[in-house]
Parts: structure tokens; sequence; C-alpha cells
């Protein structure tokens, strides 16, 4: 059974998030430009050259395509580039007054190029789309693992830019630049995990245009290939007339029955005049635009089967038919009936399928830090941006009783370092090291937690409760992480002082005191060791 999207379809959603249209293209960019005016802000000008047609972003708003120029305040501009199948990236650019700033973008297209997600939006003819379903159906791609998904995001992504001089990693500038890279990431993750793990995304999206198409009328020409008339009286103006209307293309074929009844034009001379091999009489039906769908050899056949009305027209004159509409039998028989509902009693619960991995994955920069006194050197690499909730253990790590504390957004807590262990294995990555746990922690910064002096702990962690809260409902570091202290402490891949038997948890827990969170405290367990307090999160290397 395919897996059930959950992320908000993308489809094919994505060319929507890539271009904007040019009336919002211009409210847009004139509310920046305003904003400069009023502020008397003296502006420099930001050009913007890529690849391919992109998108712009600018202040969370949609500004433009690329070839791009704009006149911004002076100061550091964050903006965004996104197209439909290629990396979104983000890039920090400052802006002086009276210069123009010339940026060219080189655009990373995905790796897997058979598994772009076409845009479908502006088509409007239903056989069109037809036509494209079948032919990405035809080369439709297995789905692939989580691991190979995930690894090739790591490894492709691109990594974000270091702080321009004289920014550095501390900087709000830049940290401002980083939370937007943050976001930028998620939705090509989104994007990208989709068309990875699930290809059926594309047809999704195509059916999605498809379904909203159906629910037009359509009208139009479908040529009498036979019929026949009983007439009732004598002058045959009158009597029971079948007509058997069929397309070239099969796509329309269905019979007709209903009464004639003319003051000048019998039935037969009717019949005559619409199945002649140059008709004199043309018929018109209007049909729901909507197909059923049958499983051929190449693909689909397919076939309308909702019919409305049925005109005539002859000599100049319309008529109206009344009577009714009746499919072939080899179609009737493929159309799905109507499911009579099932009574209170008879109704069978229907276990809900597990949900789809949140794809929240945090791009950690490589760099160096000092780590119990010696300078060490991490490599790039991904991480979760929370600790896995429960959701995303039971749909990925198999069944486990969470106890008082259950739902899915709440961490997978009373996990012993084999099951956490066993889990990152599951979704294509393994457990951070203590070094790359406190660099992550870090984010780049001086500080031993993720907040200065000045601000509220409780804004950033989960201490000193009663019992934990639902991942990520805090606010991040500054690289995006979230409860990197604070309600559930989290194992590591290291080992402790008795090699492979003890493990270390780090970054403290919802039981734990203030002064016990900070980036260098640990604590040694027992590697089968448990409790509602235990947790993890991963990492994901290329």
């Amino acid at each position: 059974m395919q897996k059930k999207l959950i992320f908000t379809l993308v489809g094919i959603l994505f060319s929507g998030l890539c271009f904007a249209q040019s009336s919002a293209v211009q409210d847009s960019a004139s509310v920046i430009v305003q904003d400069s005016v009023a502020a008397n802000v003296p502006g420099g000008v930001l050009s913007i050259q890529s690849s391919v047609l992109a998108g712009v972003w600018l202040e969370e708003q949609a500004v433009g395509n690329t070839p791009f120029s704009m006149e911004l305040p002076a100061g550091w501009a964050i903006y965004s580039l996104r197209a439909p199948g290629y990396w979104s990236e983000v890039f920090i650019a400052n802006i002086e007054s009276n210069m123009k700033i010339e940026q060219e973008a080189q655009l990373k297209k995905y790796e897997l190029a058979m598994r772009e997600v076409p845009d479908v939006s502006h088509i409007s003819d239903l056989k069109t789309l037809e036509g494209l379903y079948d032919s990405l159906y035809e080369q439709k791609p297995a789905a692939s693992p989580d691991s190979i998904c995930l690894a090739i995001f790591v490894a492709e992504y691109p990594l974000p830019v270091s702080a321009p001089s004289p920014l550095n990693e501390t900087s709000d500038e830049y940290r401002k630049y980083y939370e937007t890279y943050i976001s930028e990431r998620q939705l090509s993750f989104n994007e990208w995990y989709a068309s990875c793990s699930d290809p059926q995304k594309h047809l999704n999206g195509i059916s999605i245009r498809i379904n909203e198409l159906s629910a037009m009328q359509i009208s139009g020409f479908i040529p009498a290939v036979g019929g026949k008339f009983e007439p009732s009286e004598p002058s045959g103006l009158k009597g029971d007339l079948e007509l058997h209307l069929r397309s070239p293309d099969g796509r329309a074929d269905v019979l007709w029955k209903g009464a004639w009844e003319n003051d000048f034009l019998t039935g037969d001379d009717l019949v005559r005049a619409l199945t002649a091999s140059t008709p004199a009489a043309l018929s018109f039906l209007t049909a729901q635009n909507q197909t059923i769908w049958i499983p051929v050899e190449s693909g689909f056949s397919r076939h309308l089967y909702k019919y409305h009305e049925l005109n005539i027209s002859w000599n100049g004159l319309l008529f109206p038919m009344k009577g009714d509409f009746i499919l072939p039998e080899w179609l009737a028989s493929a159309i799905p009936q109507p499911i009579e509902p099932e009574t209170p009693e008879q109704a069978t619960p229907i276990k809900p399928e597990p949900a789809m991995p949140k794809a929240m994955l945090a791009m950690i920069p490589g760099g160096n830090f000092s780590y119990k006194g010696n300078d060490t050197q991490i490599r790039p690499f991904a991480m979760n941006t929370s600790a896995v909730d429960q959701g995303l253990y039971r749909a990925k790590c198999g069944k486990k009783d969470f106890g008082k504390f259950k739902g899915d957004s709440l961490p997978a807590h009373s996990v012993n370092w084999k099951e956490a262990n066993s889990c990152c294995i599951a979704l294509g990555g393994e457990l951070p090291t203590e070094a790359e746990w406190e660099y992550s922690a870090r984010a780049g910064s001086p500080f031993k937690h993720a907040w200065n002096d000045n601000a509220n702990p409780k804004d950033f962690a989960e201490f000193s409760s009663k019992k934990p809260a639902p991942v990520a409902s805090k606010k991040p570091n500054g690289w995006g992480l979230y409860d990197m202290f604070g309600n559930v402490a989290e194992w590591v891949k290291d080992d402790g002082f008795w090699f492979g038997k003890y493990k270390y948890l780090k970054g403290g827990s919802w039981k734990s005191k203030e002064n016990d969170l900070s980036v260098e405290s640990s604590v040694e367990e027992d590697a089968r060791y448990w409790g509602t307090h235990t947790g993890f999160r991963c990492v994901f290397r290329n």
C-alpha cells in the first residue's frame, strides 16, 4: 500500500510557491520600496541573475522572477530563490547607498530529474492532463527507501553561506539569514521527500487538477452512429426514438432512448439525417467533464459516463430531446457502485495508517570548536530539529507503549540506548556523537545554553516540570534546533567509562533543574536504562 501524503501537496503545490503572479509581484515590490522611501533610507540596487527561471522572495514575500532588479534600502538584504525541480537557496547581500549589487546564482537541480513535479495549474484541457498522467505513469520509478532519500538530501542540498564580513555567526543579521535558510531548506526537503519516497505524488498532483476540471460540464458534437425509430402513428411524426452516439475516440459512447414528436419531420427522416455519411442533422451532448478510468496495457482507457442533455440541430432549428441515457454494458459494469452506509452495528473501525515521518531536518554547517579542551573539527551533517516524536517512532521504528505520557507530538521517551540507536538506523541515520551534539547545541554561540544571559530560559527549554511537552514547542537555537536542553535527555553515540555498557545522555530533561542544563553537562547511564525523561534525535551524514 502506498504511503499517504501528509505534506500539504504537495502537489504539487511547489510551482505555486515558486512563481508569483504579476499583480502580486507588483504589489509586494511596491510595498518594500515604499517602506524604504518612508524610512528615508538611501538605498542601492540589487540585481539578480539565475541559471534557470526562479521566483525571488524577499522578507517572506514573492517579489518577482529572475532576471530581477529592485532598489532596496541600505543594509543587509536576505533573499531566496525557488524553482521547481531545484534546491531553493538563500543569499545575504550588503546593500550600499548609490551602489548596484549584481549577483548570479547557479541553482542546483535534483539528482532524480525524472521525479520533477510538473506545473499543471494552467492546463484546462482534460485530455492533455490525462495524457500527461499516462506518460508519467509509464515511467513512474519505484519509491526509494527513507535512508536513500535522506542521504541524497544531506549530500546534495547547498550548505549555508558563511557569515560575510563584518558579520559573524552571532550577529543578528546572520541569525536572521540562518532562520530564513532553515525555512527554505524545510520547503525543499518537503518537496524532495515527497518526490523521492513517494513518486505517486506527481500523479496525485495531476489527479487533483483533473478532479477540479471534472466539476465542470462540457457540451459538444458527438456523431450518431446508429438509430432506429418505431412510429406510434402512420404519419411517422410521433414514436419511440433510439440513438447510438459515439465519438471517434470512444470517449463518449452512449445510447439515448426517448419519445419523438414533431409537426413536419418524421422520426425516420431524423435518423437518416443524423447517421448519413455527411450528416444533415447534428447531435450535441452535454456531459459531466468526468471520466471512468479503465486499466489497459498502455495505461488507462477513459470514458465519459455522466450525461445530462441531448440537443438535435437540423436545418437551423434546435430540438431539445427528452429521454434517458443508457451506458453500454461493458462501461456500466466498470463504474463503481455507491456503497450503502453501514449501520453503527455493522461498522468496522478503520485503523489509521501510520503518519508519514515529519520531514524536519536542520543542516549543520561544519566548523571547529573546543570540545573537552581540544580543538575539534566537525564535518557538515543534518540533524532532526527536535527529538523524535511518538508519531514518527511508531510509523518507522515499531510499536511501543509510552505509558501515561502519550501523544504523537510528545517526544518518544522511555527508550534505552539500543532502541534509540535502532530507530535512527531505521530512519537512515544514526545517533550523534557527543561532540556533534555539543557543537549543534552551541549553534556557533559562545553561550553554554540556547539562550543568552538576558533571555528567559523557559522560552527555550522545558525543565522543572511535571511532564514532557510537545516537541518544538519552545524557541529554537540559532541553527533551528528545538529542545536541545530540557524536555527529554538525549542519548548520544559515545561509550561511557565501561565501553559499550554505559552511554551518555545530554541536555537534561523536563525533570532537570536549570543549573543542570548546559552544553557540557552529561549523565552516564547503563545502555539498558530508560525512563520517561530519556529520548533521542538522529543525525544524517553524506
